[in-house]
């Protein structure tokens, strides 16, 4: 089911998946995983699933969890507009929601490219998110940095909402200073951490990877798929790592 949750930029849109209650699972419905899928692959996105609703009901129904895909600021019919810090605040906001009151006390995130950077980064700094999977992560901030048009061109191009003043995208770059993945990776500690990459990756390459993952000298479990290009969300390997990890950390 759809769902909106509070956020800072206003209301976040997501879909919400629980097993059914036939099956049998250990610690149903107590165990919660968060997605988020960032920048809708290609234009339009008007008739586009972008909460990925079959991907979500398949690990909700296999998993026994409760699992949740949102819509970040500036997405469709989410409030506000982007920033890579208010993508930060919209998973902050939605993990405090699904783990108040008498639901789950803690949570596992997952993320698929730049959204991959903002979920490692809270990851890293909520101590009841209690782990991270990183999907055709893009670590290497760099070139947004330098050019925070580059990354506002890059939103606009798939539909997303940005700021419309030159000086608030120009701010970008103190955000995403904050955002470098290597201080997220300093302080995730020894939560865990799952990494799926393609080898044939052609945006983030293999070797750039893994001298990221080496550089950062934390211990984080990397799954290499071959034959894999960026696009992984569609490949049943993906899924299945995923579900194993979720396992091992039910």
């Amino acid at each position: 089911m759809e769902v909106e949750i509070e956020g800072n930029q206003g209301n976040i849109l997501g879909y919400l998946s629980q097993s059914s209650p036939k099956a049998k699972h250990s610690g149903q419905g107590s165990q919660t995983l968060i997605l988020n899928f960032g920048m809708p692959v290609a234009k339009p996105v008007a008739g586009t699933d972008l909460f990925h609703k079959e991907l979500v009901e398949r690990i909700a129904n296999q998993s026994g969890w409760t699992v949740l895909s949102i819509l970040c600021s500036g997405i469709d019919g989410s409030a506000g507009r982007f920033s890579p810090m208010n993508w930060c605040s919209d998973l902050e906001a939605t993990a405090s929601y699904m783990t108040s009151g008498d639901q789950a006390k803690s949570a596992l995130l997952v993320g698929y490219d730049f959204a991959a950077t903002t979920c490692l980064y809270v990851a890293s700094r909520l101590e009841f998110i209690r782990g991270v999977a990183t999907i055709s992560p893009v670590f290497d901030l760099s070139a947004y940095s330098n050019s925070p048009q580059l990354l506002a061109h890059q939103a606009q191009s798939v539909g997303i909402k940005v700021p419309t003043k030159s000086s608030e995208i120009d701010s970008w770059t103190k955000e995403l200073e904050e955002l470098d993945p290597a201080k997220s990776a300093e302080l995730i500690g020894s939560k865990q951490w799952l990494v799926i990459h393609g080898r044939d990756d052609e945006i983030v390459t293999d070797a750039d990877l893994r001298e990221f993952l080496t550089v950062s000298g934390v211990a984080a479990e990397v799954h290499t798929l071959t034959a894999g290009e960026h696009q992984l969300i569609s490949d049943p390997r993906m899924m299945a790592i995923l579900l194993g990890w979720m396992e091992r950390n039910n």
